[in-house]
């Protein structure tokens, strides 16, 4: 396993390519350089940085910050994403999956990232503790290692 330090920074779109890239940073340092598996973090974690920055902190008066954590573990074969954020709850398994059966023009605007994320991770958690969200996504690796 490799721990890795956690990037915090304010949650604002100027900030998300960092943030992103710090994650794929750390994936590419530890020799799982695969296309196709950064291009899914990429993914994921825009979806997941986007929303946090639109919407975690959208009721409050100042910009507030998002920290990221990227454990590797190559025995478990498996990358684990933690985004924490200090802003409004927001549970996002208890968010309803589009129905994407409907035509564009019946469907609800949004929801379509977490569907995204939900198709692309291997598990998601959730949980609130002392006024953070802490979003926990892990995605197997095996696949991409072997």
């Amino acid at each position: 396993m490799i721990n890795v330090t956690s990037l915090k920074v304010p949650a604002t779109m100027k900030n998300l390519d960092l943030m992103i890239n710090y994650v794929l940073d750390k994936v590419k340092g530890f020799d799982l350089y695969d296309s196709t598996l950064l291009y899914k973090l990429r993914i994921v974690c825009e979806e997941a940085l986007v929303n946090i920055i639109n919407y975690a902190y959208q009721d409050f008066d100042k910009v507030g910050d998002i920290e990221i954590i990227c454990n590797i573990y190559s025995q478990d074969k498996k990358i684990i994403l933690k985004f924490i954020d200090e802003g409004i709850a927001f549970n996002i398994l208890e968010y309803q999956d589009p129905d994407l059966t409907l035509p564009l023009s019946e469907r609800k605007a949004g929801g379509l990232g977490i569907y995204i994320i939900k198709s692309i991770v291997d598990k998601i958690e959730y949980y609130r503790e002392d006024g953070k969200n802490i979003l926990i996504l892990t995605k197997s690796i095996a696949t991409f290692i072997e």
